[in-house]
């Protein structure tokens, strides 16, 4: 309720303010209601609140709702991580797995499956084949081991053929192990990959559904404060020019008095000099 010269009292510490500075708790948001209530359960909504200590309260509403953010975004990042662990991702190094398992045979056939597959080969077998017959046709040797139609030839080369696919076959199973586990890797990569994609959509829903109302309810309060500190500091310069006009109106008191007691003391200066000479005559 107003005094008469228009000033109410603050429900914090009861020192009187112009209406302006402050506001009725009524009129305030329900979440700055709730903390005023809080310290103060007797208050009504017709109390007066001040500026100075509506401040106070929104710092108080900031930290509750950073608090409360910090423990939504908490609880979020352990549901995640527990989501996360409960997937079985396991990722190998093939090329160290399959180097631990094989054996010497294994990486002899890679070697001769290296080996045929190039042009060295190709080079070498024909070279061989040409010599081996030109010999056996030519008799350059004095003797035909093996003469046309080269029957221990023919031989030879299926022996040849017949040891080279085995070891070709080695070497493919071993490439087609090396693909079925990349292959399962990449599985695992994938899901994995997909988990974590998951696990950003889930926080990036709860900035946007959470976070952000809580956000800009912050901005609000901090736009309030700026509000309530700039009518502090209105107020505060109101004060220093009434002190100043009073300060004013005392120096022009001062200033008459002054006046005043010159004249005074010009009065009596001119009494005892009329005194003095009436005195000598």
């Amino acid at each position: 309720m107003a005094t008469p010269n228009n000033y109410v009292p603050c429900l914090v510490n009861g020192r009187m303010h112009r209406p302006s500075g402050g506001d009725l708790l009524g009129n305030l948001d329900e979440s700055l209601q709730t903390v005023i209530k809080r310290d103060y359960p007797d208050a009504e909504p017709d109390s007066f609140i001040c500026n100075e200590h509506q401040v106070k309260f929104r710092l108080e509403v900031l930290d509750t709702l950073f608090h409360l953010d910090l423990k939504k975004n908490f609880a979020v990042n352990d549901q995640l991580n527990e989501q996360l662990s409960r997937v079985n991702v396991e990722i190998k190094d093939v090329e160290e797995q399959l180097e631990s398992q094989e054996s010497w045979g294994d990486r002899a056939a890679d070697k001769v499956s290296e080996f045929v597959g190039s042009w060295g080969f190709i080079i070498t077998y024909v070279s061989i084949l040409v010599v081996w017959m030109f010999l056996n046709v030519t008799k350059l040797l004095g003797v035909a081991w093996d003469p046309y139609p080269f029957i221990l030839l023919n031989l030879f080369l299926s022996i040849t053929a017949a040891l080279q696919a085995p070891l070709i076959m080695m070497s493919q199973n071993r490439a087609s192990d090396h693909d079925r586990l990349t292959a399962k890797n990449d599985f695992q990569t994938n899901v994995k990959s997909e988990m974590g994609i998951s696990a950003l959509h889930e926080k990036l829903d709860h900035l946007m559904m959470d976070d952000q109302p809580s956000q800009l309810q912050i901005q609000k309060i901090q736009t309030e404060m700026l509000g309530d500190i700039q009518i502090l500091l209105n107020e505060v310069y109101q004060q220093n020019q009434d002190i100043r006009e009073r300060l004013d109106d005392v120096e022009d008191t001062l200033d008459d008095i002054e006046e005043n007691t010159t004249d005074e003391d010009e009065e009596l200066e001119k009494i005892e000099s009329v005194e003095s000479s009436e005195k000598a005559s």
